[in-house]
């Protein structure tokens, strides 16, 4: 291998006055092997002067920076040429064997202070084999990336079109050069040093530029800088459209802006949040493509971990090659006058025609070339990659390059990541990182990575199938998949997903876990495999003396599926009977009933009742009758049982078809309502409260007053319902105190006579009350007064209250002077008697109300009044002599 550095001068022709190049002597020129220590003629330095001539560029007028170019020769060989102050030109040629330029890039040379050092005395300097690392002409590392930064910002809307034309350059055979139209030209080395320090490392030596020339139509390099007077017309449509990339910073016309690729957008997006790509030195890209999305989104910049981004393959790496060799072929093909001798234009369109006709000829051996030169660099660094490599596989990447990504941006990263696992351009590993990435996203960015995550899944799914195995459902939790990638995965996968569990349900139980698992995450609802199967693990849940039981909870358990095991316990109420219900209480008790309270919260209510109903019956609480029946409305909204189903569902549980104890009966009648308990066609079963009950009230009377209607209640309780009934009215006022309803209370006293000691007091309460209330005329023409004479001390009690209560004395006392015939029934019904049939009880009371109620008003009474009354008690057969007796009697007490 051999590499020479030339010193020229740029001076006039004696002859003809044309600038062209000289050695300080043609005749000594020399070149050094690197195998060999010694100087020898080099036979070819005239065909290098000549290239060098046709690439180098001219530094401007005044201008004491140099101009740098970088080529690739046709024979593969490199050329760094820089023209500096004093019409000085340097030249570094690199033969084809010889590696490099390693972590330099060529760009790094921009008026670098080695280019000033002096060449020998010859002209030509001795390199030696560390040229590599140590003898390119460059004191310093790569461009800062903070004054990168600073620069991208500051052009932040061209810094995207410009790098998707970078990468075009090397990915379509047909490649337009960029012009880069700038002000000076230390702004296209900028331009440059961004697209190197963008590119994947692989590509920056084949990256050839010029930082300066005055003929853009004879440049041979792939990235071309020009000033704005520059001799190049970007008013002609043809030029800016179709021939070149135009890039103008000083406001002309340039190319219409092209489609921008993912790469682009996320390395533009990179640099301009100040967080610039990193690609990992001398790491060699894998075979998905060199332009890896992951290394930009996770931060670590290196080649591990990769994902193709609308580029993979060996096609694809072949367009890359052809693109990298077209600036070699046309440094090649080009006149030998160059860029020096102030060419026309026909002239430069011939030379122009003659490099593309030479591109197209010799397309095979040029990329052959400029895979040599793209990848000599990266041969000494194998080992350090494969390290990288080894790393970046058990590395979990951050997701430092997402921040700040929105919109377009965002989405076309996502795309093209969708893209490349659907075109199966992703290795297992890179899988493995999408995956990730997927994970650690929430918000906009769950959003934009849905086409990923169904990509995903779909590769998963495809993968398995093709294997003829079930996939790792484990790995589609946590992925953003929305409900249109859902229903996408059903219409798809479903109905195979389906078909595939029906086929396992002849196997054993316990080998339907995975199936279920694959037909659930695709969303395989309604499916007739999926339907079998919940079928079949219900019936095995109903019968826990089997073994398929036991199996059946292995399979919900492994599933861990809340919905699909909710929609199993439900199946459990399907043609629900009490033998149903009695497994239903045999499974809670089983070993399998652990699983059951396990996963109680997700059951419907039935199931619920019928495990706690086991669980209470049993150790410690053993909750017998209404205890238990009270305890499990608990569980119910309200605590409190409000529907027929839920009263016939717990009856069901806790007494099945028989009556509950007669002790118990009222308990069970307010856990609910009599209403409803009559509603459930149960109230025949609690007549025991009816008979004996704790309490005499209203929810009484309603129970009573519905149940008189039931035809199948005996004569003997409907009588007493009737009869509590009346009772009831007769106190409201809602039945008036005649002879029909008083003959009626009368008759049904006799017929149900003996009653309970409680109802018994009950109706006689109300009956007392009716009486004293009622107006003394009808208790006289109802024969209530046979009622009263007879009444035991319930009744009077609540007789005489009444009439006692000072509202009632004060209503009398107002009312009676002017109703002589009330003043006369009231004595009749309360007057002394001593005939048989009178009670004791009843000779007090009305002693007491004809002494403390009618006497304070006949004490009041004019002669008119009194004449009144007794006309009245005369008319009515009554003892008129013993009236007038009392009444003198009840005088000279009062007074």
């Amino acid at each position: 291998m051999a590499i020479r550095r030339l010193s020229y001068r740029l001076d006039q022709e004696p002859d003809t006055g044309a600038l062209r190049l000289f050695l300080p002597d043609m005749d000594t020129a020399m070149h050094t092997d690197t195998n060999g220590a010694g100087h020898q003629p080099h036979a070819d330095t005239g065909e290098l002067t000549s290239t060098v001539a046709r690439v180098i560029g001219i530094p401007r007028a005044g201008e004491t920076g140099t101009e740098l170019s970088y080529s690739l020769l046709p024979d593969g060989g490199r050329l760094l040429c820089a023209a500096l102050p004093g019409q000085r030109v340097e030249a570094l040629h690199l033969s084809a064997d010889t590696p490099g330029p390693g972590p330099v890039w060529p760009i790094d040379t921009w008026r670098s202070e080695s280019w000033e050092a002096e060449a020998e005395a010859d002209g030509a300097q001795t390199l030696g084999a560390g040229f590599v690392e140590s003898e390119l002409p460059v004191p310093e590392a790569h461009f800062d990336r903070e004054l990168l930064v600073a620069f991208a910002r500051a052009r932040a809307d061209r810094v995207a079109p410009f790098l998707a034309d970078v990468r075009r350059l090397f990915e379509d055979p047909a490649g337009r050069q960029i012009v880069l139209v700038e002000e000076d030209s230390e702004t296209v080395a900028r331009w440059v040093a961004l697209a190197c320090a963008s590119l994947p490392e692989a590509y920056v030596p084949a990256l050839t530029f010029t930082t300066w020339t005055a003929d853009p139509w004879r440049a041979p390099q792939q990235i071309i800088g020009i000033g704005p007077d520059a001799e190049f017309d970007r008013s002609d449509d043809a030029t800016v459209e179709y021939l070149f990339r135009v890039h103008d910073g000083t406001g002309g016309p340039e190319s219409p802006a092209a489609e921008l690729d993912a790469w682009a957008r996320l390395t533009a997006e990179r640099w301009l949040a100040g967080n610039p790509p990193r690609p990992a030195p001398g790491a060699a890209a894998r075979p998905e493509g060199p332009f890896a999305l992951i290394p930009l989104v996770s931060g670590a910049g290196g080649v591990r971990g990769v994902e193709a981004a609308g580029s993979a393959g060996s096609a694809g790496k072949a367009k890359s090659a052809a693109g990298r060799a077209g600036s070699a072929e046309r440094a090649g093909a080009a006149d030998g006058a160059g860029v020096l001798g102030g060419t026309e234009p026909t002239e430069r369109t011939e030379h122009a025609e003659r490099a593309g006709h030479a591109e197209r000829t010799e397309r095979t051996e040029r990329t052959e070339r400029a895979e040599r030169a793209g990848h000599a660099g990266s041969a000494e660094h194998t080992e350090h990659a494969e390290h990288a490599e080894h790393a970046g596989h058990a590395e979990h990447a951050e997701l430092t390059g997402l921040t700040g990504l929105g919109g377009e941006t965002l989405r076309a990263v996502f795309d093209a990541f969708a893209h490349s696992v659907t075109r199966g351009e992703a290795d297992p590993r890179t899988l493995d990182e999408l995956d990730r990435l997927c994970r650690g996203l929430d918000g906009d960015q769950a959003l934009a990575a849905r086409p990923l995550a169904l990509a995903l899944v779909k590769h998963r799914l495809d993968a398995s199938r093709g294997r003829g195995t079930l996939p790792d459902l484990a790995a589609f939790e946590g992925l953003p998949l929305g409900q249109e990638a859902w229903r996408e995965l059903r219409e798809e996968y479903g109905d195979r997903a389906d078909g595939a569990l029906r086929a396992r349900l002849r196997d054993p139980v316990t080998s339907w876990t995975e199936p279920l698992r694959l037909a659930l995450a695709v969303g395989a609802d309604g499916g007739p495999g999926l339907a079998e199967a919940m079928d079949r693990l219900a019936d095995a849940l109903l019968h826990p003396e089997r073994r398929d039981c036991a199996q059946a909870v292995q399979v919900l358990s492994e599933l861990d599926h809340v919905a699909f095991t909710r929609r199993v316990l439900r199946l459990l109420l399907v043609g629900f009977t009490e033998r149903k219900l009695d497994r239903l209480r045999a499974l809670a008790n089983s070993p399998q009933g652990a699983w059951l309270r396990r996963n109680i919260e997700d059951a419907p209510l039935t199931v619920r009742l019928a495990a706690a109903a086991a669980q209470w019956s049993g150790p410690p609480d053993r909750l017998r009758g209404v205890e238990l029946f009270e305890r499990l409305t608990e569980l119910l909204s309200g605590q409190r049982v409000e529907d027929v189903k839920t009263l016939n569902l717990l009856w069901r549980m806790v007494w099945r078809n028989d009556p509950p104890d007669r002790a118990e009966q009222p308990r069970v009648a307010r856990v609910c309502t009599p209403r409803l308990i009559i509603e459930a066609d149960l109230g025949r079963r609690i007549m025991g409260w009816l008979r004996e009950p704790d309490h005499c009230d209203l929810e009484l009377v309603d129970f009573a007053r519905e149940m008189r209607k039931d035809s199948k209640l005996g004569a003997q309780d409907r009588d007493t319902a009737e009869l509590l009934v009346i009772a009831q009215d007769l106190a409201d006022g809602r039945l008036g105190v005649s002879r029909a309803s008083v003959g009626r209370l009368r008759e049904l006293g006799r017929k149900v006579s003996p009653l309970g000691v409680v109802l018994r007091q009950g109706i006689d309460e109300r009956v007392g009350r009716a009486l004293a209330g009622a107006n003394p005329l009808d208790v006289c023409e109802s024969h209530g007064l046979q009622i009263l004479v007879a009444a035991g001390p319930d009744l009077l009690g609540a007789y005489r209250a009444h009439l006692m209560a000072d509202r009632t004395c004060d209503r009398l006392d107002r009312e009676l002077p002017g109703k002589p015939a009330e003043l006369a029934a009231y004595y009749h019904i309360w007057r002394p008697r001593r005939r048989h049939g009178v009670t004791a009880e009843w000779r007090g009371v009305a002693a007491e109300l004809l002494d403390q109620v009618l006497a304070p008003v006949f004490v009041r009474l004019d002669d008119h009044h009194l004449g009144q009354v007794a006309t009245v008690l005369q008319r009515e057969g009554q003892d008129v002599q013993e009236w007038t007796a009392w009444r003198y009697r009840a005088g000279q007490e009062k007074s």
